[in-house]
């Protein structure tokens, strides 16, 4: 009887720490695309105010906050992180332009955001 009492717990601990890493890479996901829409919103407030001094500061940004969770991404859904990629180096690119060309930029922005979007209603 205790070893059947011993045989449970264990299984019960492995579970446990089996379903708690299964939602760490989802937690880090909507951990990360939250920061990087609260970047791109960022970036839109600064393209919309002509404050291209807030662009150049906040663009690169993006880059860093990505890698944080940019393998998950590409585990959780293929299609979602190709979708950022292609919208991630233009608009990090635009950002640090000698000159801001709001329109580019904006929809850039607007496209990485919305890419995020989709991705954060997968992660959930």
């Amino acid at each position: 009887m205790k070893k059947l009492t011993t045989l449970f717990a264990a299984l019960f601990l492995i579970s446990t720490f089996v379903l708690a890493g299964c939602g760490s890479g989802n937690s880090k996901v909507s951990d990360g695309v939250n920061s990087m829409l609260d970047t791109t919103k960022q970036i839109s407030d600064a393209i919309n105010s002509g404050d291209q001094a807030k662009v150049k500061e906040v663009g690169p940004k993006l880059e860093d906050q990505w890698k944080g969770f940019e393998d998950e991404v590409k585990k959780l859904d293929k299609n979602s992180y190709e979708q950022i990629e292609k919208y991630l180096d233009p608009t990090i690119a635009g950002s640090q332009a000698p000159k801001l060309d709001k329109e580019a930029l904006g929809t850039l922005n607007n496209q990485l955001s919305d890419a995020l979007k989709e991705l954060q209603k997968k992660a959930k």
